[in-house]
């Protein structure tokens, strides 16, 4: 983890266009994948992930509280990196299938059949072969796809091609992108 809470807190501030004030979380701020820091500005919270990804929300037309923020990010991003939460011991045993670009187990879900694992997701790129990065735009959905990197700064840039198309490639295999149905997002390999 290489972000502070006082960056995580200067990009908070930016994306609820507020002063926003820190909101300890202890799982949040634990899980050093899937986890990050959250911010209370008010009518409006943030979750700044330390993989440099962010949620906002306006909790109060949103009806929901910071805590529910938390919980949906850290079940998109458990989702996202392939991660689980701790469970009881006797809990059954995940469904995995072979991620279809490397082969590694990934956890399986019937809708899903051809999605990738956690390390091949970590490199989805555009037809060009841009590196990109997507989340969904808030607690309630909306797939965001930036640029990795750009000229004006780390996603800040909109891979819009890979929005309208749904397409994105991962070590030059085209793959399918799009949102869960329950959250997260999802990349598919197209073709074998």
């Amino acid at each position: 983890m290489t972000l502070t809470i006082e960056e995580a807190a200067a990009k908070a501030r930016h994306v609820l266009g507020v002063d926003a004030e820190p909101y300890p979380h202890a799982e949040l701020e634990a899980d050093l994948v899937c986890g990050g820091f959250a911010f209370d500005g008010g009518d409006r919270a943030a979750i700044i992930g330390y993989d440099g990804g962010y949620q906002t929300s306006m909790t109060e037309l949103a009806g929901e509280t910071i805590d529910m923020l938390v919980a949906g990010w850290l079940v998109e991003q458990r989702h996202r990196h392939g991660a689980v939460a701790p469970a009881p011991s006797a809990a059954p045993a995940t469904p995995t299938h072979p991620c279809p670009i490397c082969g590694r187990p990934t956890g399986h879900q019937d809708r899903y059949p051809r999605s990738v694992c956690a390390d091949c997701f970590a490199r989805i790129a555009d037809a060009a072969g841009r590196r990109i990065v997507a989340f969904n735009e808030g607690i309630s959905g909306g797939l965001i796809v930036f640029y990795a990197d750009s000229p004006t700064g780390a996603q800040s840039e909109i891979a819009g091609d890979v929005l309208e198309s749904g397409r994105c490639w991962i070590d030059g295999i085209e793959c399918t992108i799009g949102e869960a149905r329950f959250g997260g997002v999802v990349v598919q390999r197209l073709t074998d």
